[in-house]
């Protein structure tokens, strides 16, 4: 009982932190990522995206090798297209929560994903 007590506290409590977390705005995700890399794990694959001020993405993972891309401000969210995905509809935009070089992006769906910006 104590065990299933301690771990709904911890539950709520990782909630409640990130719930204290602002998400940036529109303008404060430009002003963050322009110019900057972002790198992070993605289905076990590291990744590194250098987000051009022109909104290009000059990436590398250890799966895909080098990439390109775009990335925009839409509304409070980043949006990440990348040239070789074949689903032109796929929807990958985010939220984002910014502290320090540490990133968390959130998706519509709640799901979160961890990067660092550097």
């Amino acid at each position: 009982m104590r065990f299933g007590l301690f771990l709904a506290a911890m539950a709520a409590t990782a909630a409640s932190a990130l719930a204290q977390d602002a998400f940036l705005t529109g303008a404060q995700i430009k002003t963050a990522f322009a110019g900057k890399t972002v790198s992070g794990t993605e289905d076990g694959s590291a990744y590194q995206e250098k987000l051009l001020a022109n909104g290009s993405i000059q990436g590398r993972s250890n799966l895909d090798g080098s990439y390109t891309g775009e990335w925009e401000v839409d509304g409070n969210e980043i949006c990440f297209y990348y040239d070789d995905d074949d689903d032109d509809e796929d929807d990958d935009c985010s939220r984002v929560v910014l502290k320090g070089a540490s990133v968390i992006f959130v998706d519509d769906d709640g799901s979160r994903s961890r990067a660092t910006l550097r």
